[in-house]
Formats: C-alpha cells, sequence, structure tokens
C-alpha cells in the first residue's frame, strides 16, 4: 500500500505540472535540461546486444546577446546552445560467451561530451554544428555500469568486457541542417534531416526524413527540433504528433566497430557495414514547460556478420524561467 500510494503521490505531481504549463505561462522560457534513456530491454524481446544502453543529458540555452544575424529581422530566427553529457556502450549479441572467436560485435563504451549550436534561419530551417570530446575503454565506466546493473538486477553477467575497445581519447566534428516541408499547415509535414560527423571516433554521412502528423509547431518552435525555449512562448500551442521516419547512413570509421583509427591496441574488432538503414516510428507530446518523447528505433547490420537491432528511446525534457 505504501509502495501505491507513493507512485499515486508522483504520478499527481506530474500531471499538476503538466497541467500547470498549459495555463497561465506569460513568460518565455530561455532554459531547458534534457534526460534520455536507450535501451533495448524496452522493446521486451528478452535481448541485451549491440547497442545495449544509452544515457544522455542536455542543458540548452539561449545566449545572453542573440544578435547573431546582426539586426534580427523577425522573431524567427533563433540561436540555442546545447551542452551533453552522455554515456553509451555496446556488446554483442551473447552476453555469457567467453572466447571471442564467439564475439559478434566488440564490447565497447562511449563516454562523451560535446556542445551543439543550433541556428534557425527562419520558421522552418536550421543549421545545427559542435563538436564532441570522449573516451573509449574503461574510462568511460561502461564495463563498471553494465557489470553493476546486472547484478544488481539479476540479469546474466557480461563475460567479455576484458576484451573491450581499447581506452582512446577522441574528438568529432559534426553538421546537420533540417528543412520542414509542409503538406498540411499544422497538421502534416515532412522534415528532411542532412547530418555529417568528421573525427577520430566516427565519420559518417547521413539522410533522415521523416513524416509528422498531428497537432505540429514550426521547426523553430517544435520540440522535434528541442526548440521549445525563445521568445515565441506567447504564441505556443501544445502540441502532440506522431512521426514515422526513414534515414539511410554511409559508416566511414566507427570506434566502437573498429577501434583506434591510430593504432590495433583494441584485442577485438570487426568489420563495418558502410551503409545502414535507420527506421524509427514515435510519438510526443509538449506543453510550455515540459516535453515527453518515445521513438522505436530499427537499424540495418552494422557489423559484418552480426544481425540487425532495435531499441527504444525514452525522454523528458524540463523548460525554466529566465536566468536573473
Amino acid at each position: 500500500m505504501g509502495l501505491m500510494y507513493r507512485r499515486s503521490i508522483v504520478l499527481l505531481l506530474f500531471i499538476f505540472c503538466a497541467v500547470n504549463g498549459l495555463h497561465g505561462q506569460q513568460d518565455y522560457f530561455d532554459q531547458e535540461f534534457a534526460i534520455a534513456n536507450e535501451n533495448d530491454v524496452y522493446v521486451f524481446k528478452n535481448t541485451d546486444r549491440y547497442y545495449s544502453n544509452g544515457i544522455l543529458l542536455h542543458y540548452r540555452f539561449l545566449p545572453k546577446t542573440n544578435n547573431w544575424l546582426g539586426k534580427r529581422r523577425n522573431l524567427n530566427n533563433k540561436r540555442i546552445v546545447d551542452i551533453e553529457l552522455s554515456q553509451k556502450f555496446y556488446t554483442p549479441l551473447d552476453l555469457t560467451l567467453r572466447n571471442i572467436e564467439d564475439f559478434d560485435r566488440p564490447y565497447a563504451g562511449w563516454l562523451y561530451g560535446g556542445i551543439t549550436i543550433s541556428d534557425f534561419y527562419s520558421a522552418n530551417q536550421r543549421l545545427e554544428y559542435g563538436l564532441e570530446l570522449g573516451t573509449t575503454g574503461r574510462p568511460s565506466g561502461a564495463e563498471a555500469f553494465q557489470t553493476w546493473y546486472h547484478a544488481t538486477v539479476g540479469f546474466p553477467t557480461p563475460r567479455g568486457w576484458g576484451f573491450q575497445i581499447a581506452p582512446e581519447l577522441a574528438l568529432n566534428l559534426k553538421a546537420k541542417y533540417q528543412c520542414q516541408w509542409v503538406i498540411s499547415e499544422g497538421k502534416l509535414d515532412l522534415v528532411t534531416s542532412t547530418s555529417a560527423m568528421l573525427g577520430s571516433a566516427f565519420t559518417n554521412v547521413i539522410q533522415n526524413v521523416d513524416l509528422r502528423w498531428g497537432r505540429l509547431q514550426p521547426l523553430n518552435q517544435s520540440g522535434f527540433a528541442n526548440a521549445l525555449i525563445g521568445e515565441r512562448a506567447g504564441d505556443f500551442r501544445n502540441h502532440f504528433y506522431l512521426f514515422s521516419g526513414y534515414g539511410y547512413q554511409w559508416t566511414m570509421h566507427d570506434i566502437t566497430i573498429q577501434g583506434s583509427l591510430w593504432n590495433d591496441k583494441s584485442p577485438h574488432t570487426e568489420e563495418i557495414f558502410s551503409s545502414v538503414r535507420h527506421f524509427r516510428v514515435g510519438w510526443a507530446a509538449s506543453s510550455p514547460n515540459t516535453t515527453f518523447r518515445m521513438t522505436y528505433h530499427w537499424l540495418s547490420e552494422e557489423v559484418k556478420g552480426a544481425n540487425n537491432h532495435d531499441y527504444v528511446g525514452i525522454e523528458l525534457l524540463l523548460r525554466f524561467k529566465p536566468r536573473k
């Protein structure tokens, strides 16, 4: 009874916060905190493989001076700065195998921090660019986290972390261009995303197309582009939408599969597929101060000799009032 009571209180508080965001918000928000978890356990297939887990933390804010276009022409122009700290780790299909010859993917951890700047040049265009600095190997904390987590919840003990991708400090540069193509105003649109990453950890090019339908906002005022902070909050409409997307990725290097660009210190590496297909479907709901988003991801084979895989991402975004 005590547990049910506590859960009920938490649920009521969440509903109160969400409803409070629907009414009476006059000031705009200029900060946002986001936490996301990506894991194949949410697919309910009783699997733990390939992209095994990701914990992503973001803090986004508006710069104090937002005159990057000179004299701003209109309120559609906006700049958002995103600071990220995230951990991701990867494992073979079967965690109980001990022989390295039986692994179909290397054990690998990737812990990184980054900064990204999003420039909205109009209501339906965004240019995003930034960098990531991170590390693989034991310093990533992946081995320690997964070993502890599996012991805590009673999952099988992973046997192969002793053969993980070797520690290496790595830097990536990244850029993305997004454009919204309106089909039916506020109801149906297409969003195209072209992105590229160049670095010592990952080098790839990705082209995505997403179809969205529901109650929609322009790209520069949509949770789809993490753009629900800024001066246009007075024009905000609560929105709920579904989306489905397809993407194609050309990969030149992936440190979590191939190991270092500079040496062969990793005890186990594999060959990549240079082309990977992505499919996703999900939904998102936003009030002025809160967004909740859930996405199912399916990816074709990334490693030669391995299988395709899928996982679910769950994300909560909370926005805050302007800083004094």
